[in-house]
């Protein structure tokens, strides 16, 4: 009787492990014939990384649309050729020379070194965080007491112009388009708060926080009864102080926010402290300039630097964690120009994108078919294969040395970031990791899952042009992840 229980036990759980490993054709049957997605595009690869076996598979070399699963290709890229260690610096320096009673004869400038996170709200817990205050008291210890020239923010580390040529106009004045800058400061965003009427009227601005100066807002952000939150774009790309707010908030409100990009970061930066010395007691009678809006230093043509204040950013390895957890587009950009930085000397996007690109061909990559045309995937104009992204996972997982710090950086379904609601009550929750991405109809999901057997494997699917809600598309492609998680052969 044992033995034929025993026997019984064997054949149940080879007939379950069978089904189980069918489970992954069913379900990509059920993608591919989902009516909604039948004008669309659908490409996936899932791959055992150990073996190379090629577990699950369609159009795996459709060249698609990624959306931020172009974050893997530049955050990779970024750890690998800098290390997790890498910090930021930004430096206060002086030109010129301080007399006997404080008076400094010349320029204070604030020389910026690409640090993404200088006053981020993702970082307030870190020393880069009260950059001002550190500025004051740096120039307080240094002994002056009063400057005949100019603050200048210098943001000249990286090229004046970065915002990638193929982003949407609707994209670039708000948060999420908010781009690098050699003194990026505070996300690069600034909030901008409106009063609200009854229906059909227009919203009444009553200004920004932080507030920066010289920027002009023309509203045409109407109060509606049906909508419960606000649903509109801000217009103006960086150096624009003129915005333009077009788009629905809801009526009857004290205050309601929009958050916009500052015009122009290093000059804010620069007024900032001017602000806050001349209110403190130490005149400065020159001006806050930025350096694009200023070739010309007025005073202290001295070009000695005497550097009395070094603020590092956190780590690179913190830095990329955060960008793939919550998707933040501005880092990524970030990373993409140090890439240029250290492969073309560059952050020119169009150059630094061609050497993000030919990274990964020089690491083995076939990119054909491959168009990478910014760093944090909200371009349409990029496109990349499942199987180009699965070469990427696995590269990081059996040759990087940071194959830790970049696996920590991945959000895991039932865990932080963008993937934690994912996949609940199944075996991919705190086992599959990976980066979502999300545009206009485009969804994506690429990472990382150990299946049921213990295979470890790369994934990644993405669909584009769905006719159906987001949220939908989103609920077809978690039973992609959940099947390799139930995989069992």
């Amino acid at each position: 009787m044992k033995i034929k229980q025993f026997v019984f036990v064997i054949l149940l759980t080879l007939f379950m492990n069978d089904l189980l490993a069918q489970d992954i054709n069913k379900v990509i049957n059920q993608i591919r014939d989902y009516e909604y997605f039948a004008n669309g595009q659908i490409a996936l690869l899932a791959t055992d990384m150990k073996t190379g076996e090629v577990i699950a598979s369609l159009n795996p070399d459709m060249s698609v649309i990624p959306a931020s699963n172009t974050k893997l290709v530049s955050t990779a890229a970024a750890l690998e050729l800098y290390g997790p260690d890498f910090k930021y610096k930004t430096e206060l320096y002086y030109t010129g020379n301080i007399d006997k009673s404080g008076v400094l004869y010349g320029n204070l400038i604030i020389k910026g070194g690409g640090d993404p996170t200088l006053g981020s709200r993702f970082f307030y817990d870190k020393e880069n965080f009260d950059y001002n205050s550190k500025f004051m008291e740096a120039v307080r210890q240094a002994g002056i007491r009063r400057i005949s020239g100019n603050i200048i923010g210098d943001c000249s580390f990286y090229s004046k112009e970065m915002t990638p040529t193929t982003w949407s106009w609707e994209d670039m004045g708000n948060y999420y388009g908010a781009v690098p800058n050699g003194l990026t400061v505070r996300d690069n965003l600034t909030t901008l708060h409106f009063k609200t009427g009854k229906d059909g009227t227009t919203a009444v601005y009553k200004g920004s926080d932080p507030e920066i100066k010289n920027m002009r807002i023309e509203v045409n952000a109407v109060a509606s009864q049906n909508v419960t939150r606000e649903s509109t774009n801000v217009f103006g790309k960086t150096y624009q102080d003129n915005k333009y707010i077009e788009g629905f908030v809801p009526q009857n409100k004290t205050d309601v926010t929009v958050r916009a990009i500052i015009p122009d970061p290093a000059l804010f930066v620069a007024t900032q402290l001017a602000d806050s010395l001349n209110s403190n007691g130490i005149q400065v009678l020159g001006q806050a300039l930025s350096r694009t809006d200023s070739t010309k230093f007025t005073l202290g043509q001295d070009t000695s630097r005497n550097v009395i204040c070094t603020i590092e950013s956190p780590t690179l390895f913190e830095i990329i964690q955060q960008t793939n957890y919550y998707s933040i587009n501005l880092y990524a950009e970030h990373c993409l120009a140090l890439v240029g930085l250290k492969q073309v000397r560059t952050t020119n996007v169009n150059s630094a994108c061609w050497a993000l690109m030919n990274f990964w061909k020089n690491k083995g990559m076939d990119t054909k078919g491959m168009s990478i045309n910014d760093g944090c995937g909200l371009s349409h104009y990029n496109i990349i294969t499942p199987r180009q992204l699965c070469f990427l996972l696995t590269y990081m997982h059996n040759t990087s040395p940071y194959y830790k710090y970049f696996n920590e950086s991945l959000t895991m379904c039932g865990g932080k970031g963008t993937m934690s609601g994912m996949c609940a009550g199944t075996r991919a929750v705190n086992n599959a990791r990976g980066k979502s991405g999300t545009i206009r109809r485009v969804k994506s999901y690429s990472g990382y899952v150990t299946s049921r057997s213990g295979r470890e494997l790369a994934f990644s699917i993405i669909i584009n042009n769905f006719t159906c809600s987001s949220t939908d598309t989103r609920f077809m492609m978690e039973k992609f992840i959940v099947a390799l998680a139930d995989y069992n052969k």
